[in-house]
C-alpha cells in the first residue's frame, strides 16, 4: 500500500494554522465561526428540474426546498462531466477527471483506486484542520492498486480481504458505504472491509459473459484491465436495492446522534437515490403521481429531511455548513433524448440533454448551501459559474490555506458569491466539461463550444453530418435550452474557445 505523503503536514497540518478570522470575515470570533461543521450531500442523477426549488410541479420535495428557503440557491452551478465517477474525482480532487486513465467513464468492480493515496484530497484539507472525517454512501472510485496482495490483474482487487488503499487512504476517518449502484457486487463495506461476510462463502468476482459486452468499451482507457461485472458466493454481504436508502439514511442518522461534538466534523454523505435501478422501499410505491420515478424522489426527500432533522435534534443546526449537489443531471432512458420527460415533469427543467451527455441537461446541477446567520436565507446567485470541483478551493481560501501547487489544479474558489465577502483568490472565468464518451465542451462567459455534433451521450450517434457545421456554439444567455447553433456565424470566437481548452488540456491545469 502506497504511503501518505509528508507534505500534507506542510499545506495541510492543524500545527500550522493560519490566523484566519480575518480571512473568513465571518460573524463572531469563536471557534464555530471559523470552522463549523460541514455536511456535503451529492444526490445520484437528479436532474435540474426534480426539485420544488428549481421549479418542479409534478412533484413535491418539501425537505430539499426547505434548504433553499433557509439558504442560496445556485443557478449557474455544474459538475465537469455528466457521468459518476468522474464527478466524485472532481469534488475530492479539485482536478478534470479526464486528466486519469478513466477519461469520461466509471470505474467497475475490478478497478483500481482512481485516485492516487499521495494526492491532497478535499477530506485531507478538512482532516488537517482538526475536522473528524467520514465518507457515507456511494463510493464509486475504486478499491486497492495493482500488486497489492489478493490482487489480480482481470478481476481486481479480492473482496474477501481488506480493500485498501481506499477511502481512508484518503483522508476520511471513517466509511461506511457501497462501491457503486447498478453494478455488481452488492454489499457493503465498513472502512477496509465488506459487511457480514462469511469466510466459508467467499465472494467471488467473474467476468462478464453477455455476447458483445466488450464492443461498448473498445474505446475506453482500461489500464489493462477488462471489464468484470458477475459475482458469485457472498449471499450473507448482498443488499437488496429497495433497502439501500433505508440503510444509508438510518447509518447517517446514527452518525450524527453518536458525534461527540470535541471536533467539527466533515461528512460526505454520497447518497444512492436516484440512480438506477429505481426500487424504492415498498411504503413510498404510488406515492407521487408521476410513477415510480417520483416514488423515488419522495424517498430521497425523506432521507434528506431525516437527516436535516439528525442536525436539529443534536442542536448542530445552527454549527453546520450544508451544501446539496447532484453528480450530474438527471435521466429516463439510455439514448439521445433532448428533453426527458415523464407524465408531464421534465427532469431537467427547459435544459437540452441528460445524464452521459455534455448539453446543459448532463452538467448543470442544483447547488444549494445553507449556514444559518451566515449564507443568506431564500437567497439566489445566478450570475456565478461554479463547479463542483471548485469545493476544494473554496474551503481553502475559507480556511485561509494555500493551496500546492501539485493540487486542486483545476479548482477555483466561489468563496465570495458564497458568503457575500471579498474573494482574495482568482473567480473562474471558463469551465471544461465533458461527457461520458468523452466529447469535449468549454464554457466561458455567455459562450460555450462542443467540438461534435452531438453531445457525446452513452449512444450518441457519431457520424458526422455533412449537412451540419463539425461542432457546436451556444450562448447560454439567450438560448439556455442550446436550441441555436452559432458554430458557423462566429469564427473568431470558435478559434479562441478550441485554443483554450487545447492549452488547459496541454497545460496540465487551468488554475
Amino acid at each position: 500500500m502506497l504511503k501518505r505523503s509528508s507534505r500534507f503536514s506542510v499545506f495541510f497540518g492543524a500545527a500550522i494554522l493560519l490566523a484566519i478570522s480575518s480571512v473568513a470575515g465571518l460573524a463572531g470570533s469563536g471557534d464555530r465561526d471559523t470552522h463549523p461543521n460541514v455536511l456535503f450531500i451529492l444526490a445520484d442523477d437528479l436532474g435540474y428540474g426534480d426539485l420544488g426549488c428549481y421549479g418542479a410541479t409534478k412533484v413535491k420535495t418539501p425537505n430539499i426546498d426547505r434548504l433553499a428557503r433557509e439558504g442560496r440557491r445556485f443557478l449557474d452551478a455544474h459538475s465537469p462531466c455528466s457521468v459518476c465517477t468522474p464527478t466524485r474525482y472532481n469534488l475530492l480532487t479539485g482536478r478534470y477527471a479526464w486528466r486519469t486513465w478513466v477519461g469520461g467513464s466509471t470505474v467497475w468492480a475490478n478497478d483500481p483506486l482512481l485516485i492516487d493515496p499521495d494526492r491532497p484530497t478535499l477530506s485531507d484539507l478538512f482532516k488537517g484542520q482538526g475536522y473528524v472525517t467520514a465518507c457515507l454512501g456511494k463510493w464509486h472510485l475504486g478499491f486497492g492498486e495493482p500488486g497489492m496482495e489478493g490482487w489480480d490483474d482481470v478481476l481486481g482487487p479480492d473482496y474477501n480481504r481488506d480493500l485498501k488503499p481506499g477511502p481512508l487512504e484518503l483522508g476520511f476517518d471513517y466509511f461506511w458505504g457501497f462501491p457503486h449502484v447498478g453494478q455488481y457486487p452488492h454489499f457493503l463495506v465498513e472502512n477496509h472491509r465488506v459487511i457480514g461476510l462469511d469466510p466459508a462463502d467467499p465472494i467471488r468476482i467473474t467476468p462478464d459473459q453477455r455476447p458483445g459486452f466488450e464492443l461498448d468499451y473498445l474505446n475506453r482507457p482500461r489500464s489493462g484491465l477488462a471489464a468484470a461485472l458477475g459475482w458469485e458466493g457472498g449471499d450473507s454481504t448482498r443488499y437488496e436495492h429497495e433497502e439501500l436508502s433505508d440503510r444509508l439514511t438510518e447509518r447517517a442518522v446514527r452518525w450524527l446522534d453518536d458525534f461527540e461534538g470535541e471536533k467539527p466534523f466533515f461528512l460526505y454523505l454520497a447518497h444512492r437515490n436516484i440512480h438506477g435501478p429505481l426500487i424504492p422501499a415498498p411504503r413510498f410505491e404510488g406515492s407521487s403521481e408521476i410513477g415510480v420515478y417520483g416514488d423515488f424522489l419522495n424517498e430521497f426527500d425523506w432521507s434528506i429531511g431525516q437527516v436535516l432533522e439528525a442536525l436539529d435534534w443534536n442542536g448542530l443546526k445552527e454549527n453546520t455548513l450544508v451544501i446539496f449537489s447532484s453528480d450530474n443531471g438527471g435521466i429516463f432512458q439510455y439514448r439521445p433524448i433532448d428533453h426527458p420527460e415523464i407524465e408531464g415533469h421534465r427532469i431537467n427543467g427547459s435544459l437540452r440533454g441528460q445524464k452521459t451527455s455534455v448539453y446543459e441537461g448532463g452538467v448543470r446541477v442544483p447547488l444549494i448551501a445553507r449556514w444559518p446567520g451566515k449564507i443568506a436565507a431564500g437567497s439566489e446567485d445566478g450570475e456565478t459559474l461554479v463547479a463542483l470541483t471548485d469545493i476544494f478551493a473554496t474551503f481553502a481560501e475559507f480556511f485561509g490555506r494555500p493551496l500546492p501547487e501539485d493540487a486542486a489544479e483545476d479548482s477555483f474558489s466561489f468563496y465570495g458569491a458564497l458568503f457575500d465577502r471579498e474573494q482574495t483568490t482568482p473567480k473562474r472565468e471558463s469551465l471544461v466539461m465533458d461527457s461520458y464518451r468523452e466529447m469535449m465542451a468549454i464554457r466561458r462567459g455567455p459562450w460555450k463550444l462542443i467540438l461534435g455534433q452531438t453531445g457525446g451521450g452513452a449512444r450518441a450517434i457519431r457520424e458526422l453530418d455533412p449537412d451540419k457545421p463539425p461542432g457546436q456554439l451556444y450562448h447560454l444567455g439567450d438560448d439556455l435550452a442550446e436550441s441555436d447553433n452559432r458554430y458557423g456565424e462566429e469564427p473568431e470566437l470558435v478559434k479562441g474557445l478550441a485554443e483554450e481548452l487545447r492549452r488547459i488540456q496541454e497545460n496540465g491545469r487551468s488554475r
